[in-house]
């Protein structure tokens, strides 16, 4: 646990430095794009490019409540307006190469059982958010649906479902089950 801590510090603090590179220009496809920016607005940030807001859906939150997973933020914020459970992650890297790359994610946990979500990248190209498993192996997670007035919709991908079910021993979660509503903010 040490080792992850300390890692997850070493690449926060890179970040801060400026010392992650940002990865080559690619195209942006006009559907994906345009949903996230349809979802997006502008704020001012003190740290990073931006950030972007997971809204837990009301019933998967419910969901997870119900089979004992607790979900804490890792490197975020988290807030509650009108009853919401909003968690904050910072974005960097270069927005404009089709990505957006954030510090920070989730931990999911259900007695003794721990699964770390981290290191969240969209991928405008694909329409996807992937992660970081266990601070390991990067994962699709969720894919990137319409726009809501929360934001873009995030639905489990296949595998990430299955690794959930095996993770916290249920059948429970399904591949496009609505998890949040992504709100990506990128400052000018």
């Amino acid at each position: 646990m040490r080792l992850r801590v300390v890692g997850v510090s070493i690449a926060a603090a890179a970040i801060m430095t400026g010392a992650v590179a940002a990865p080559a220009q690619a195209a942006q496809p006009a559907g994906t794009t345009a949903a996230f920016h349809a979802a997006s607005h502008h704020h001012g940030f003190h740290f990073g490019k931006g950030r972007t807001d997971l809204t837990l859906d009301p019933a998967a939150a419910g969901a997870l409540t119900s089979l004992g997973v607790r979900v804490s933020p890792v490197l975020a914020k988290v807030s509650h307006p009108g009853g919401k459970t909003v968690f904050g992650f910072t974005i960097v890297g270069n927005p404009k190469d089709g990505t957006i790359e954030h510090v920070g994610g989730l931990l999911l946990r259900a007695g003794g059982t721990c699964l770390y979500l981290t290191s969240y990248t969209i991928d405008l190209n694909r329409g996807v958010l992937s992660g970081r498993v266990d601070f390991g192996t990067r994962a699709d997670l969720f894919t990137v649906g319409a726009a809501t007035p929360d934001g873009v919709t995030l639905a489990l991908t296949a595998p990430a479902a299955a690794l959930l079910n095996k993770t916290f021993k249920v059948s429970a979660f399904t591949a496009g089950l609505v998890i949040g509503y992504g709100n990506p903010m990128i400052r000018k």
